[in-house]
């Protein structure tokens, strides 16, 4: 099986990866970076922890949420190209989180688009000296519920450090996460699989 289609169905979900922006709803609302980091971390899990895919097409996946609801990706599957002894792939899907509940760091949370955030990986392996070059990227927002709270969240992060180890990619989403300033190990916010 290609890189491609092994990474589709996680790739497509990620990371409704969300947190949180500075529209939020009353005074009290807003998460802590404890809480933003959950919220991603249980996106992460929709998307890359053996997904469950409801429907799939040419341009879209839907995944359904652990506890109800569900997260639509819409995008270009990458297939993989080849130039030389390059090979490149590059997965840029807009996600919608519709009702998503999910658990992060044992807290729950509601998910859904506001508009929803887009999820951008760039991959590139050079065969003769098996180097990879990889860029990511996770920007947008979501409106999150938890018990009696709610907001609207923001993100903007950037994949840094990113390295393959083994068949894993590791780094760091570094960036602005629900106003705070993030640096959150990539473990189980990337594929897993290469």
């Amino acid at each position: 099986m290609s890189i491609a289609r092994k990474l589709m169905p996680a790739v497509a979900l990620p990371l409704v990866l969300a947190a949180c922006g500075d529209d939020v709803v009353g005074p009290g609302d807003e998460l802590t970076e404890e809480e933003s980091v959950a919220l991603l971390r249980g996106m992460g899990a929709v998307l890359f922890d053996d997904p469950d895919v409801i429907l799939q097409s040419e341009d879209s996946v839907v995944l359904g949420c652990p506890q109800g609801g569900q997260a639509t990706a819409v995008g270009e599957p990458a297939d993989e190209e080849f130039g030389g002894d390059t090979i490149r792939l590059v997965f840029d899907f807009q996600i919608t989180p519709t009702g998503c509940q999910v658990t992060g760091e044992g807290m729950q949370f509601t998910v859904d688009g506001d508009p929803g955030f887009r999820y951008l990986l760039r991959l590139e392996s050079i065969e003769a000296t098996g180097e990879f070059h990889i860029e990511g990227s996770i920007s947008g927002g979501v409106e999150w519920q938890q018990e009696d709270r709610s907001g609207t969240c923001a993100m903007d992060l950037t994949l840094e450090e990113p390295e393959v180890v083994g068949e894993m990619v590791t780094g760091a989403f570094r960036g602005e996460m629900c106003g705070h300033e993030v640096d959150i190990d990539a473990a189980g916010l990337v594929p897993g699989d290469l």
